[in-house]
């Protein structure tokens, strides 16, 4: 028998039907190196510090799957990171193109400038399809905190009813996370940045090239020139300064990767708590052969929800190792570096499943109104404590008003009997006003929304749809803009310069993919 040796997710069910592996593979961080590699070279042209001519050799080699994955892999092992072998492959395909070419090839680079910026290459990709993903959780979202507004249900603090609320207001609360998160994704997408430094970070080498190759013009500024259009090749931003040591990049994407995934496991768990038999409010609408067990025929389990709170589960640890590689020391440092390659993938790599199975849970939801009040029935009462405890020390103080709420509440519990009869028995003792006793009673109805719930839903609904509408916005300008170089192409307008044909490049990726 053959014995293969391959991994298709058996260990990880979340990740089928996501852009997980497509994103994130050995190929992905391949063709990522391969995207840092070419980009510099290509801004070593730009700078007049390479050939014109590179450009069609980067042009043939830009297409990873040339290259021998697994013997990069293998080859890694003697020098400590994938890079070293990548170079000596890529320069020798890049000899068979034109002799030569290899000169041109990781200049002024060491393996560390390449393999970070492959991170934030593959990083940027993520997040934008984060983003993606989260849009399309938050419209669902969205749309069920308008359509249950003033579905009433229980809310429940310690795993125990507390007081009334809506479900709508509960959609709400997850809505707010996810657009606040997204938020957060946006902005590290867009400021991630390219790593250039050379072996100590201070750009030696290519200083001392830049100085022989254009001594007419001052090497800051050709260093300024290969910096830019290195980011601007691979749809990043220029860093102030190499950034080996600085890993504060990596924590803050960490952080922010750990924290969508909580959003996404935090609705998860809601999900398994309410979708529990004798609970019962909301279900997972499952196909057939979906939810079964291996022993219990009659299960039918929130498998989606279980894996999502799953995935949410082991995302801390991995940050917490992301942040504990801050330590790194000297200028390029022994281990903390290595530490985070797998961290930050597998990080990456469950976020992705994660967001991506609440966007499609939430829009396989769902929503039992009559549990949801049946639920509220069985306390008899006793979730209305709060509320007439307020409305009653109105008349005879706090203090009073909550011992005497209290007092009936331990007995309509002993006797099984609803605390609004209690309460009101209590009251003709204590001597109370008829009106007030009419108040009270009153007070036990479910009926208009509980607190501020209406404004704070349309508060979450409302800036959540803008962020949408603006987005779409930005979509269709975007659009506008490819159709007119388009056009102009097509009569023979003159070309746009490189910087900008990259830049508008960038731009349509985000907007199909964000």
């Amino acid at each position: 028998m053959t014995n293969f040796t391959f991994d298709v997710g058996l260990l990880n069910p979340l990740s089928h039907g996501t852009r997980e592996s497509e994103l994130t593979s050995d190929q992905a961080w391949l063709q990522a190196m391969v995207d840092a590699e070419l980009a510099l070279t290509r801004a070593l042209v730009d700078a007049e510090l390479a050939p014109e001519w590179m450009l069609a050799v980067c042009d043939a080699l830009a297409d990873a799957r040339q290259f021998d994955l697994r013997a990069i892999a293998a080859e890694a092992r003697n020098g400590g990171n994938p890079v070293i072998p990548f170079v000596k492959h890529l320069g020798r395909a890049a000899e068979r193109v034109r002799a030569g070419a290899s000169d041109h090839l990781h200049v002024g680079a060491t393996s560390q400038d390449i393999l970070d910026t492959a991170a934030m290459i593959v990083a940027r990709k993520v997040i934008c399809e984060l983003i993606h993903q989260l849009d399309s959780f938050g419209a669902d979202l969205a749309d069920l905190a308008d359509e249950h507004r003033g579905t009433v249900m229980s809310g429940r603090t310690l795993g125990q009813q507390a007081s009334p609320t809506s479900f709508g207001f509960v959609a709400a609360g997850w809505l707010d996370a996810v657009l606040l998160i997204v938020t957060r994704l946006e902005g590290i997408r867009d400021s991630l940045p390219v790593q250039l430094g050379g072996a100590v970070g201070n750009l030696s080498v290519l200083t001392e090239i830049g100085r022989a190759r254009r001594s007419e013009t001052p090497a800051s500024e050709v260093l300024d020139t290969v910096l830019e259009r290195f980011a601007d090749h691979v749809g990043l931003v220029v860093p102030r300064l190499s950034w080996h040591t600085n890993r504060v990049v990596i924590s803050e994407l960490a952080s922010v990767l750990a924290a969508a995934t909580g959003v996404a496991g935090t609705f998860a768990l809601d999900v398994s708590v309410l979708s529990r038999n004798e609970i019962a409010e909301v279900s997972e609408r499952l196909a057939p052969g979906q939810g079964g067990s291996s022993a219990m025929p009659h299960k039918r389990n929130p498998v989606s929800a279980v894996l999502i709170t799953a995935a949410a589960l082991q995302t801390p640890g991995l940050a917490s190792t992301l942040y504990g590689s801050m330590l790194a020391e000297d200028q390029r440092p022994s281990g903390a570096w290595h530490a985070e390659w797998q961290s930050l993938r597998v990080l990456e790599r469950l976020t992705i499943s994660a967001v991506t199975g609440a966007a499609s849970l939430v829009a396989r939801l769902d929503v039992d109104p009559d549990r949801m009040r049946a639920n509220l029935d069985l306390t008899d009462g006793l979730v209305f404590s709060e509320r007439v405890t307020t409305i009653l020390a109105e008349t005879v103080g706090k203090t009073t008003a909550f011992a005497l709420v209290e007092r009936a509440s331990q007995e309509a519990f002993a006797t099984n009997r609803p605390l609004q009869v209690v309460l009101a028995s209590i009251l003709i003792t204590e001597g109370c006003s008829d009106e007030l006793r009419a108040q009270i009673w009153a007070a036990f109805d479910y009926e208009g929304q509980p607190g501020q719930s209406a404004a704070g839903i349309d508060r979450v609904v409302r800036a959540f749809r803008q962020r949408s509408d603006a987005a779409a916005r930005r979509a269709r300008a975007a659009n506008s803009t490819d159709m007119v170089e388009g056009d102009d192409a097509k009569v023979g307008a003159p070309a746009r310069s490189n910087n900008a044909r990259s830049n508008n490049a960038r731009s349509n990726n985000d907007v199909r993919t964000a």
